[in-house]
């Protein structure tokens, strides 16, 4: 008799892992609109006539974005782990039969 062709499947996360795997993509699209924000805060005050306006915007701008360019990778590298730890098990199982007993549908 054949062994039976088994299937790897991976089990569903459980309700921590689906939390966690969306906090990760809230993360990534709160983290992208916060510096597309950045820019389109700081942008007006960028063509004011007042020096000290425009350095003050400046400043603020590169200090936001650089804080942003730095939690990114950061909470993208944290979140990303724990979203991997946080998958379903591997399991095999034994593949379901094929119907008409397996013929191509040759009668």
């Amino acid at each position: 008799m054949a062994e039976p062709v088994l299937l790897e499947v991976r089990e569903r996360r459980s309700a921590f892992g689906r939390a966690v795997k969306w906090t990760f993509i809230g993360f990534q699209a709160v983290t992208a609109l916060l510096l597309l924000g950045t820019c389109a805060l700081v942008t007006p005050f960028l063509s004011n006539e007042d020096p000290e306006v425009v350095m003050g915007a400046g400043m603020f701008g590169a200090m936001t974005t650089a804080a942003l360019w730095l939690a990114w990778p950061v909470g993208t590298l944290v979140l990303g782990v724990m979203v991997l730890l946080t998958r379903g098990r591997k399991r095999l199982i034994p593949a379901p039969p094929l119907p008409n007993g397996g013929r191509n549908g040759a009668a």
